[in-house]
């Protein structure tokens, strides 16, 4: 009996002999299959993903496990040069060309692509162009460290990864190690609510050396990111990218349509229930997305009541991906 083998946008191949692994079968069919180790499970360039059929193919063996924990690979991500089948499976190769080999052999963990259900928090700082534009440079820049040193401090705190520095605003991920969006989303607020607050003692400290004081706008949604290293070799960063980020960010905008603070989205709300403690809501309209989006005002936080049930499972362990 014999089985289908679809090698996406490339070929259908017949197959007899299931002793054959993936990378054999492919270079029967003349396909130019690469595999610069040889097809020794130690470069990873024959990497596969199964589209379809995963239950047709053998787990891992002791080999592929070990690389493919190193590489960081979900599931479907199979090397075809140690993966056999069982069934009919629909694949498609990964690395292509040369450029494509030397990607995947000097990317780790953090630069395999994954989907996740993480919250984002923006923030930045109300008329900050006006107050550089008046300034000296040493000043600016020196004001600008002592903000980012407060600020910081609160996401860190809560378990947030502070993605990137965007002039005098930032982007936090929350939920990388939790895997858990309701903790991801509080642990945002959370950490908003302690921005705002080391905000204020900056506050003093600004309204006395020079005569002005900051207002910041932050913004919390949470929904699917794609998270993974990216760039160049020489200057690779970890960074989420996807709707929600986007959406985080036009909520951090809305600040200022509202007239508040912090403002977080609808599934944020839904997730955290009784534990947020709101004020006005109001349905706004994000710059480039269709349809009113509704956002709600935070005042706070409430603790939430120990669980009376039995001790739940323990969390997975957390990955540094």
């Amino acid at each position: 009996m014999s089985v289908t083998v679809e090698f996406d946008r490339e070929a259908t191949v017949e197959v007899e002999d299931l002793e054959q692994s993936l990378l054999e079968i492919s270079r029967a069919a003349g396909i130019p299959h690469i595999s610069a180790c040889g097809g020794n499970a130690r470069c990873s360039t024959c990497r596969v993903m199964i589209l379809e059929g995963l239950e047709n193919v053998a787990p891992r063996n002791k080999t592929e496990a070990k690389l493919a924990d190193r590489k960081g690979f979900d599931a479907q991500i199979r090397l075809a040069c140690q993966t056999h089948i069982t069934g009919p499976v629909r694949l498609r190769r990964l690395v292509i060309d040369e450029e494509d080999r030397k990607i995947a052999q000097s990317s780790g963990r953090k630069a395999t692509g994954k989907d996740r259900k993480l919250a984002i928090l923006f923030s930045d700082i109300r008329r900050f162009t006006s107050f550089a534009e008046s300034h000296l440079a040493y000043d600016v820049i020196h004001i600008l460290g002592r903000y980012f040193r407060k600020i910081g401090g609160p996401v860190l705190e809560c378990g947030g990864y502070i993605d990137k520095y965007m002039g005098d605003g930032i982007m936090a991920i929350f939920g990388l190690e939790s895997r858990d969006p309701a903790q991801a989303c509080r642990d945002a607020v959370r950490a908003g609510l302690g921005m705002l607050k080391e905000l204020d003692e900056l506050n003093v400290y600004l309204r006395e050396q020079f005569d002005t004081e900051f207002r910041i706008g932050i913004g919390v949604h949470v929904g699917p990111v794609i998270i993974g290293e990216m760039g160049h070799p020489k200057k690779m960063q970890f960074t989420a990218i996807g709707d929600t980020v986007n959406i985080a960010s036009r909520i951090e905008s809305a600040t200022k349509i509202v007239g508040t603070s912090m403002l977080v989205s609808a599934e944020v709300c839904a997730l955290l229930r009784d534990e947020l403690v709101a004020g006005r809501s109001q349905r706004v309209n994000l710059k480039g997305k269709t349809g009113e989006h509704l956002l709600t005002e935070v005042l706070g936080l409430r603790e939430r009541e120990a669980p009376t049930d039995e001790a739940a499972p323990a969390p997975e362990p957390p990955s540094d991906d």
